[in-house]
């Protein structure tokens, strides 16, 4: 039996991926050795996955970053190069946010994981917070094409207070292929419930006890004479672990709740039952072989890293990332994202008019590369240019592209960027993404240019204190505000001390 386990994690504030970074965070080695060393040939292969928590893609701001849907679906293309049956397990999590964005990203998925031939899913805390009518319209089964749908699992989910309504989760799934027999089911762990769903609601879903929920799909399981048992198990390690113990029936347990690059104690035996994670953000693929041939290694493991050196994009998911940044465009998604009131109240004007006084610090920053972020989600980094899509329609590029967007909730500002139609002078990074907007009756910009004009209009104590409110100190932007762009995901090789350099102007004109 195999089963997969899952937590919630909300640490990066997009939807990108990275193999670590450069200043405490993981960053484990590129491997370069042959994938599956010594296999030689399993009857069966399946690619377990699951936490990818919205990284479709390596973040385009870095260069030789893991992970991406391109690089798994290159993983599937070498192992049926191989001539290996293969099919893929997904545990959930594969969203971070319950936005449109998310929605449309969890569409994109679930017809990237169709073409790659993954057998079923699981629930995550993610997707359960979009709620049980909003899963049943993105998973209904097409009726003209059933077998384009991927089964959705929870033998403990349960929508609108009957496993008998239309579009709950299977209890279990059977697959068949290539003479191997497959028996999946998947559960929610008890204790994510309290952190995925807001006290006194469930958006109509039920989650029951794990445990007693699994025993009778154990027995049907087992009644199917299955090769291999797997469990989806979306809880803690500890949750899964007792399962494993409790059912040891399951062949494996495919556990989240671990730690985001599982380098190490992954797999553990209990028992007989092999439980195994594969990281967070998409970095891994767990694969297991099947040799039922070799009576002291059934089962093998090998947690693959997707880095760049092994695995190619794929040309069909380079056309449904193509296709989902059209739809961002088409949607209008960032002009649609509902606004946030900065703490300031103040309104963002754009580095045209800091210049009109501050005329050497406008300088050095229309010389810098913060200038020019904009234009970098037009073309990308140097050498990608041929093969880039444009990300000027992506809310999760767009927060540390422009001005006036709050980048770790991923949400304009009122009064911040829009399009480059409507505020092209807030494109790029600019100098109110750190000390502030500067607009509006009574804030900074106005009470400058009346205490340029006629002083007796204005009070120097608000002149000052606005002025105080815009200054921002080097050990401000090292702690608080440069990290929020230039984190482990995005930045990985971030040196605040270099990268102050390159952007600090302490003059005062």
């Amino acid at each position: 039996m195999v089963s997969a386990v899952g937590c919630p994690d909300n640490d990066a504030p997009n939807g990108t991926s990275n193999p670590g970074d450069g200043t405490g965070a993981h960053n484990p080695p590129v491997v370069v050795d042959p994938l599956f060393d010594g296999w030689e040939s399993p009857a069966f292969t399946i690619v377990l996955t699951g936490e990818q928590h919205g990284y479709l893609e390596p973040c385009g701001c870095a260069e030789h970053q893991s992970g991406g849907i391109s690089r798994r679906a290159d993983l599937f293309r070498q192992i049926r190069e191989k001539k290996w049956p293969v099919t893929g397990l997904e545990l959930g999590g594969m969203i971070r946010r319950s936005r449109e964005q998310s929605i449309q990203k969890f569409q994109t998925m679930l017809t990237a994981m169709n073409d790659m031939n993954y057998a079923a899913l699981s629930l995550g805390p993610e997707e359960m917070r979009l709620g049980a009518p909003q899963l049943i319209a993105l998973t209904a089964a097409d009726p003209e094409n059933p077998e384009d749908s991927i089964p959705i699992l929870g033998a403990n989910v349960v929508f609108f207070g009957s496993r008998d309504n239309e579009g709950n989760p299977k209890a279990f799934h059977v697959v068949e292929q290539d003479g191997v027999k497959i028996g999946v089911t998947a559960i929610f762990g008890e204790s994510l419930v309290k952190k995925t769903f807001v006290e006194g609601g469930t958006s109509f879903i039920e989650i029951q006890e794990p445990a007693a929920a699994l025993t009778p799909v154990v027995e049907s399981l087992k009644a199917e004479k299955p090769d291999l048992l797997v469990l989806l198990s979306h809880a803690s390690l500890s949750e899964s672990k007792a399962l494993a113990e409790r059912f040891a029936d399951f062949d494996i347990v495919l556990s989240a709740g671990g730690s985001e690059d599982p380098l190490s104690d992954n797999p553990v035996m209990v028992g007989d039952t092999m439980l195994v994670t594969a990281g967070h953000k998409g970095k891994y693929a767990g694969v297991i072989g099947y040799f039922p041939d070799d009576e002291k290694q059934r089962l093998r493991f090998e947690l693959v890293n997707l880095d760049y050196k092994r695995f190619e994009d794929s040309p069909q998911m380079y056309e449904h990332m193509k296709s989902l940044q059209q739809l961002f465009e088409d949607m209008q998604l960032a002009q649609n994202e509902q606004p946030i009131p900065h703490e300031s109240r103040a309104n963002f004007v754009g580095a045209a008019k800091c210049g009109e006084c501050h005329k050497k610090a406008y300088a050095k920053w229309k010389n810098s590369k913060h200038a020019h972020a904009y234009e970098s989600l037009i073309r990308g980094r140097e050498g990608q240019e041929k093969n880039w899509i444009s990300r000027i329609h992506d809310p999760e590029c767009l927060c540390c592209h422009v001005t006036g967007w709050e980048p770790q909730e991923v949400l304009p500002f009122e009064s911040g960027f829009l399009s480059v139609d409507e505020t092209p002078l807030l494109k790029g990074q600019q100098c109110e993404n750190c000390h502030g907007p500067g607009g509006g009756d009574g804030k900074h910009v106005a009470l400058e240019e009346l205490w340029s004009e006629d002083r007796s209009q204005v009070s120097q104590e608000d002149v000052i204190a606005e002025r105080k409110r815009m200054a921002l100190d080097k050990k401000t932007a090292k702690k608080q505000l440069c990290i929020q762009c230039h984190d482990g995901d995005n930045s990985p090789k971030f040196d605040f001390d270099v990268y102050w350099e390159k952007i600090q102007h302490p003059w005062k004109d």
